[in-house]
C-alpha cells in the first residue's frame, strides 16, 4: 500500500492527477442523478471505477466499508470484473481482487463450534472482546442479520453470532424439532462457559427461553418478540400461509415464499419487503428460505408453559416494536405475566425488524439493560 498522509486520497488525487480527480467527481454526479441507487450498487460502481484507476488507497477504503455493511465477497469479485472481461486490464483487476482478499481476511470472523447430540454441528462467529454474548436469530436469516447492530455489540462484549442448524457455519441433521434446536441453545452456551448473555429474535427467542430450562450458564436474557400463540388466535391462517410458502417453494420459487411470510406472517407492507431486498443479507434470506416451514410449524405448535418458569429468576428484557402487529404484542403480554421480574422496552416507531429499521436504538436498549442488571 502507498505510504499514507494527512490528506485524504480525493485530496491527493486533485493534486496528482486532476482530469482523473474531476472524472471520478462526474462519476459520482452521475451516480446520484440517474437513481434512486441503492448503497450496494453506488459501492460496486465506486469499487470497479476504484480497480480501473488502480487507486489503491481509496479502493481499500470503499472494500473495507463494503465488508462491513455486508456486501458478499462474490459480488464485489464481480464487480471489478466484469467490466474489464478476461482479456484487459488485467493487472488492475488481479491487484483488486487481492485487496478484495485482504479486507476479507481482516475481518473474518473466528468460528467457535460444539457438536451437539445428534450430530449437527453448530457454529458460531466470534468478533469483538469482552465479557460473552449469544446472539440468536430468528426464522429467515443466519448470523449476519445481526451485522447492523455488531459494531456497537462487540465494543462491550465478545459477541457469538450463533447459525441455527441448517444455514451458515452449522450443519443440519435428518429430523428437526423445536426441542433440537433448544437444545443447540443451550449447548452453545454451555461450550461458551458462563455466565453467557444472550439476545434472542423471533423463532430464535423461543428457543432462548425454552434453554434457560437446559443450562445453567445464561446470566442475562433479551428476547424481541418471540411468536408465542395467544389464546384465540386463528391457527388456520398459519396453516395456510405455510401451505403457501411451501407451493412456492416447490416452484423453485423462494422469493415468492419469503414475500409470502413477511406480509401474510408479519403483515409486511410492500415498502418495507422491498427494503428487506435490497439488503446484502437478501441473498442469504433466499438460500434459507426452505427451512421456513419446518419451523413456522414448530411455532405453531409451541405453547407457552408459564408454570415451568415459576422461578424463574434470569434477568429478562423482553423488546417490543411500538409498532408491531396486535398478536406481537398480546405475545409479549402473555410471555412478560409468566417472567417474574422481567423488564419492557417499547422501540418506538419500530416492528418486529428494527436491528434493521432502528440499529442504534436497539443497540442502545440492550446495552441500557446490561448496564444497569
Amino acid at each position: 500500500m502507498s505510504e499514507r498522509s494527512s490528506k485524504i486520497p480525493s485530496e491527493r488525487l486533485r493534486e496528482s492527477a486532476p482530469e482523473v480527480a474531476a472524472s471520478f467527481r462526474a462519476m459520482r454526479a452521475a451516480i446520484e442523478k440517474a437513481g434512486p441507487l441503492d448503497y450496494a450498487t453506488r459501492e460496486y460502481l465506486m469499487l470497479a471505477a476504484f480497480a480501473a484507476a488502480g487507486f489503491e488507497e481509496s479502493f481499500r477504503i470503499h472494500a473495507e466499508r463494503a465488508v462491513k455493511r455486508g456486501l458478499s465477497k462474490a459480488a464485489m469479485q464481480q464487480a471489478v470484473l466484469v467490466p474489464f472481461g478476461a482479456t484487459t486490464a488485467m493487472l488492475p483487476v488481479v491487484r483488486a481482487l487481492e485487496w478484495i482478499d485482504e479486507a476479507f481476511a481482516r475481518h473474518a470472523p473466528q468460528i467457535h463450534e460444539v457438536e451437539v447430540a445428534d450430530g449437527a454441528v453448530i457454529g458460531a462467529g466470534r468478533t469483538g472482546d469482552g465479557p460473552p454474548l449469544l446472539l440468536v436469530h430468528g426464522a429467515t436469516s443466519d448470523r449476519s442479520r445481526w451485522r447492523p447492530v455488531l459494531p456497537a455489540l462487540e465494543a462491550r462484549f465478545t459477541v457469538y453470532a450463533m447459525d441455527r442448524r441448517g444455514r451458515g457455519a452449522s450443519t443440519d441433521a435428518p429430523q428437526h424439532s423445536l426441542e433440537r434446536e433448544v437444545a443447540d441453545v443451550a449447548a452453545t452456551v454451555d461450550s461458551i462457559g458462563g455466565p453467557v448473555d444472550v439476545i434472542a429474535h423471533s423463532y430464535g427467542a423461543i428457543c432462548a427461553l425454552e434453554a434457560t430450562r437446559a443450562t445453567r450458564h445464561m446470566r442475562r436474557l433479551v428476547l424481541y418478540e418471540p411468536p408465542i400463540a395467544v389464546p384465540g388466535e386463528d391457527g388456520a391462517m398459519l396453516a395456510a400461509t405455510i401451505e403457501e410458502i411451501e407451493r412456492h417453494l416447490s416452484r423453485n420459487d423462494p422469493g415468492a415464499a419469503l414475500t409470502a411470510f413477511y406480509s401474510r406472517n408479519l403483515r409486511m407492507p410492500e415498502a418495507e419487503i422491498a427494503r428487506l431486498q435490497s439488503l446484502p443479507s437478501w441473498l442469504a434470506r433466499l438460500a434459507i428460505a426452505p427451512t421456513l416451514p419446518r419451523e413456522l410449524r414448530e411455532a405453531r405448535r409451541y405453547r407457552l408453559d408459564a408454570a415451568a418458569f415459576r422461578d424463574y429468576t434470569i434477568p429478562t428484557l423482553l423488546v417490543l416494536g411500538g409498532d408491531s402487529a396486535p398478536r406481537h404484542k398480546e405475545a409479549t403480554a402473555l410471555l412478560q405475566s409468566a417472567l417474574a421480574g422481567s423488564k419492557l422496552a417499547v422501540l418506538a416507531g419500530h416492528k418486529h425488524v428494527a436491528m434493521d429499521t432502528g440499529a442504534e436504538l436497539f443497540a442502545a436498549t440492550v446495552l441500557d439493560f446490561f448496564a444497569r442488571n
